[in-house]
């Protein structure tokens, strides 16, 4: 395996909660980080075939840890033959391992890697209240094309090999769920979830319990009549939970869920929270989903984590996740770290990954631009040391991407969403301005019905020097100037109104509004919900359309349903 250095790079190590950024160089040899800081030329004499990579002070930082997906056992493409996520045999199954069906020709594999993933854990589905035990998986193809191969660290259960003390202990993953999921596939209600929970519980609490007994008489010495070991291959797994061998890993949304778990399982402190960072309000116990949510679960002490739950959302664009949490309030440090030191602490495997550091897994990302930037891409990843972007897509961008973005102050948002519980009013704010001077724009577009693209830009600080302004008036901007307080277009504006508002857009652009085709707003309000939706449209062309609605001849028009006030327009 070659050696390689990527040098002169901006590097995030993830330490000192996520504010440690070092400039230099990493040595990744024999996949793992050798050293980090600036290459000594003897020192990297020593090494052969080496491959040197100019960072050209862009960041690099550890591969992102998915600490919720389900890779390779809900596999692209999506076929019935491999959907291997959920049993529907019983909602309690700790004994079921989705090892026993990861797919390792999963085409997703690689495409999570092109957007930095570098880690996974593979967990089953939510259908069942425990679904079994997850699997924690380096994306990087194994040499025998075997399941075991992508381990990153086999537990211990897994291959009955005996528990070495002089290192790390090896966690096993466990899946719970509950709410509405496990109450719809088994057609019950929460009450029903938790007493499944209560009784699988008992069960391990009296295996735990022989088993102990057994170990006070055995090492006092009382061995007649003691008999085997009490052991169930079907427990055991839960028996370690309340040993607290197994990390648990649970989809629940509401507060009665969440209390619920608690008095089945008593937690020996605070559980993480791996969120979306605005994928919600698609079923009812979701409805309540707030943007804020992870910077307000931060600013309590909790430790965030940002996830996929591929293929619900796609584990390649996982930053984003990332970058809109940060773009929220959730700070720049604890952004990062929800998608890489965070979750690699809480998979108890922070001695191996989701840092970078001397010894550690040379799992590591060359970004583009500052990874907290939109559109950050991977110029290239490396899994165990091992490049696995043949041919990077990447565009070159101006330096300022390169820096950590500006964003909002959310603060008064932020407090709103937790004093209403996810649902502040919809009020909108009425304008009372006669005319609006946005500044400090770097471009402007505007409608062009003569151009092929129906737009066209009348602005751009790449082609003058200096920002602009644009004065809005009766919903149409009626000029645009250079940003300064005595430009034509600002004093035309303060002369001829008698309220303006200014709206400063600190660099940004101005354009039309978007349109959405397609899309259902206006129509349904929760998914999951068929009383919030507008109906089932009858297709003739599968369906007897009855003549009241105008037969198999009728034009179903979206207007007719059209209802304001959604919470899904803000």
């Amino acid at each position: 395996m070659a050696s390689r250095v990527p040098q002169n790079a901006a590097i995030w190590t993830g330490r000192d909660e996520g504010r440690e950024v070092l400039k230099g160089d990493i040595l990744l040899d024999q996949g793992l980080v050798k050293w980090i800081g600036h290459a000594d030329k003897h020192l990297l004499d020593e090494y052969q075939d080496l491959n040197r990579v100019d960072a050209r002070g862009r960041w690099v930082t550890p591969g992102i840890v998915d600490m919720h997906s389900h890779l390779g056992v809900n596999s692209a493409p999506s076929l019935r033959g491999a959907s291997d996520g959920n049993s529907r045999k019983g909602p309690i199954l700790p004994w079921l391992r989705a090892l026993d069906g990861l797919n390792t020709h999963d085409e997703a594999y690689r495409l999570s890697a092109s957007g930095g993933v570098t880690t996974a854990l593979v967990l089953p589905g939510s259908a069942n209240a425990i679904g079994g035990q997850g699997a924690v998986i380096k994306l990087r193809p194994p040499t025998d094309r075997s399941p075991t191969g992508m381990l990153l660290e086999s537990p211990y259960e897994t291959n009955t090999t005996l528990y070495d003390p002089t290192t790390h202990f090896r966690f096993r993953q466990m899946k719970h769920a509950c709410g509405e999921n496990p109450g719809r596939v088994y057609s019950g209600t929460r009450m029903d979830t938790i007493w499944a929970f209560r009784q699988g519980y008992e069960k391990a609490r009296q295996i735990r319990d022989a088993q102990d007994a057994y170990c006070v008489k055995a090492r006092n010495g009382q061995w007649s009549g003691l008999g085997e070991f009490p052991e169930n291959l079907q427990w055991e797994a839960l028996v370690d939970v309340l040993r607290g061998r197994v990390k648990v890993h649970t989809h629940c949304y509401e507060t009665v869920d969440l209390d619920d778990l608690v008095r089945v399982k008593h937690f020996r402190k605070p559980p993480a929270a791996a969120l979306f960072a605005t994928h919600s309000r698609y079923k009812r116990e979701s409805y309540r989903g707030s943007e804020f949510a992870p910077r307000i679960l931060a600013d309590a002490g909790i430790q965030v984590v940002m996830k996929s739950d591929h293929p619900v959302l796609d584990s390649r664009f996982l930053l984003f996740e990332a970058q809109q949490a940060y773009y929220y309030g959730l700070p720049h440090n604890l952004a990062l770290s929800a998608v890489t030191a965070t979750p690699a602490t809480i998979l108890g495997l922070d001695h191996r990954i989701g840092f970078l550091e001397e010894g550690y897994d040379a799992d590591i990302v060359l970004w583009d631009s500052h990874p907290l930037a939109l559109g950050a891409t991977p110029q290239q990843v490396w899994i165990d040391g091992v490049p696995q972007l043949a041919t990077s897509h990447t565009a070159d961008k101006p330096a300022h991407f390169q820096r950590l973005p500006r964003t909002p102050n959310f603060d008064k948002e932020a407090k709103e969403a937790l004093k209403y519980e996810g649902l502040p009013p919809l009020k909108p704010k009425a304008s009372v301005s006669h005319a609006v001077v946005f500044a400090n724009a770097s471009t402007v577009f505007v409608r062009d019905a003569d151009s092929t693209t129906g737009i066209k830009q009348v602005a751009s600080t790449y082609s003058v020097d200096g920002l602009f302004s644009a004065v809005v008036k009766e919903g149409k901007i009626v000029c645009v100037d250079t940003s300064t307080s005595a430009s034509r277009c600002v004093r035309s504006a303060l002369q001829e109104s008698a309220m303006v508002e200014y709206v400063d857009l600190e660099g940004g652009s101005l354009a039309p509004g978007l349109t959405t085709f397609g899309s259902p707003l206006g129509l349904e309000e929760i998914m999951g919900e068929v009383s919030t939706k507008d109906g089932y449209v009858l297709d003739p062309l599968q369906d007897r359309v009855p003549k009241v609605v105008g037969g198999n001849g009728a034009l179903i028009h979206a207007i007719d349903g059209l209802q304001f006030g959604t919470r899904h327009a803000l």
